[in-house]
């Protein structure tokens, strides 16, 4: 059974892997990995030692601290798709208030919208 923090540190490499748009293969080549065992790494199955870690943050371009987000919330830790990371850090990029809140209406509006389509 793997380890909670195998999982979650897996996970968020996967997460920044994605957001990078670098493959398993790729990621597996700039650390002397296959991506068999990238894929391990991100399921958990196996555990990172602290030099991979840091390679994979340099490779990332990450803090490393970065990689352990949600370790010390397990349970409360909200889970986000890769474009879901995307799209928050962008939401965080923009630096008009009336710009964040018609993004923020936009997706209320889209998510009840969505919800009475599921209800009917």
């Amino acid at each position: 059974m793997p380890d909670p923090v195998d999982i979650i540190v897996g996970r968020n490499v996967r997460q920044f892997r994605a957001l990078r748009r670098v493959s398993q293969l790729e990621l597996g080549e700039a650390l002397g990995l296959t991506f068999q065992q990238i894929q391990k790494y991100e399921k958990g199955a196996n555990r990172v030692s602290a030099s991979k870690l840091h390679q994979i943050a340099v490779f990332l371009d990450v803090e490393i601290s970065a990689l352990f987000e949600g370790v010390s919330q397990f349970g409360s830790r909200v889970e986000l798709s890769p474009d879901a990371y995307a799209l928050a850090l962008t939401y965080d990029k923009l630096s008009s208030s009336a710009g964040k809140e018609a993004v923020k209406t936009i997706l209320t509006l889209m998510v009840g919208e969505a919800a009475e389509e599921t209800a009917a």
